[in-house]
């Protein structure tokens, strides 16, 4: 849906009432249509180099080094913008398609650079022409192929059921579990027209259910953020693996909190409401509590992870581009012993960071 178009049915309320059915139903019936093909190796072409950092100060001597290969990059996306359109193609590999295509891109979002020129949020387009996915869907599914070793008879869990990831997912690989926040209110694990009803604060799954959880920009959206890390490393199996994108601020380590829930469920906002897509309310979107600094690492392992690690990538050719585009994984660690399990269960939501109640 085009974003004027979005905003004339957002500002109808007869519009909205019928778009928002009708768009649903539409994701309905695509998320039962699985996309079959094979799992890529990523070899050759295919292949996506990226910069591993586990702590801010390793990005940061990263970044006060690597000023000729940052502006190398950025010379190269600001060549494919071209003027005075507002959507454009560029050509590339997908590693996904694993074959030549087309990234589309529009100047949605976008923001200026140094210059004032139009720079596109790079991580919200390149869409593939060939499998339908943005930049930073392919690349969290690259990453956990080649980086993380996911394979074909893994439990994996992903934390949407509408996106063009679960489709992709349901067609190649043996056991995926996909899920929606359909309702507030509803129970984890109801279903409605064969859609999982999941709330990553309070999941419907046993303890140790999966060996890899994919979270898509969700967490962002979630009101008590140390819950759903909580839910998420308890659904892990030891050894599992955690692949995560979010809104990521890399040259902040404190999480910047923009809204909080309140106990009576009134929300207080501190800045600017901020609205993401959202395909269960593809008209109003979903409100986006905070963006993320590298205290996250802190609070995952908090929560029983380790090897808690961001994957920074840039590939033109990919159809990766922007600046400081990552990926973070982590691993439930193995020997995460019974006294320190039983300590997660005091932890309790308070403001924007994970702190333990005193019992």
């Amino acid at each position: 849906m085009s974003p004027s178009f979005k905003r004339i049915v957002k500002n109808s309320s007869i519009l909205a009432k019928l778009a928002i059915p009708v768009l649903r139903a539409q994701y309905v019936v695509l998320s039962h249509l699985p996309v079959k093909g094979s799992i890529p190796e990523f070899k050759g072409r295919a292949r996506m180099e990226t910069h591993v950092f586990e702590s801010k100060d390793a990005f940061d001597e990263w970044f006060a080094n690597s000023g000729d290969e940052r502006a190398a990059a950025k010379a190269t996306d600001s060549k494919a913008v071209p003027p005075n359109l507002f959507s454009f193609g560029t050509e590339g590999f997908c590693s996904i398609c694993n074959h030549p295509t087309v990234f589309l891109t529009s100047l949605e979002y976008a923001g200026s650079d140094e210059d004032g020129l139009a720079e596109p949020n790079w991580r919200e387009h390149l869409i593939c022409i060939g499998c339908g996915m943005r930049s930073r869907v392919r690349a969290c599914l690259q990453i956990a192929i080649q980086e993380l070793c996911m394979s074909e008879d893994h439990a994996i869990y992903i934390t949407e059921q509408f996106g063009q990831a679960y489709r992709w997912l349901k067609g190649r690989f043996a056991n995926v579990t996909g899920s929606e926040f359909l309702k507030p209110g509803s129970p984890s694990g109801s279903r409605h027209l064969g859609i999982n009803h999941q709330d990553i604060q309070a999941l419907s799954f046993g303890d140790s259910s999966f060996d890899v959880l994919i979270s898509l920009d969700v967490l962002e959206h979630v009101p008590y953020n140390n819950l759903a890390l909580l839910e998420i490393a308890r659904v892990l199996r030891p050894g599992g693996s955690l692949v995560l994108t979010v809104p990521f601020t890399v040259n902040k380590y404190e999480t910047t909190v923009r809204a909080e829930m309140e106990a009576d469920g009134q929300v207080t906002h501190y800045l600017p409401m901020e609205m993401h897509g959202n395909p269960t309310d593809p008209i109003n979107g979903a409100l986006c509590f905070r963006h993320y600094g590298w205290s996250v690492f802190d609070d995952l392992r908090k929560v029983g992870f380790s090897n808690v690690k961001a994957y920074m990538y840039h590939n033109a050719d990919l159809g990766h581009r922007g600046e400081h585009q990552l990926v973070i994984s982590a691993t439930k660690a193995c020997n995460l012993d019974s006294s320190k399990a039983s300590t997660l269960s005091n932890y309790r939501p308070i403001g924007g960071s994970i702190e333990q109640e005193l019992l």
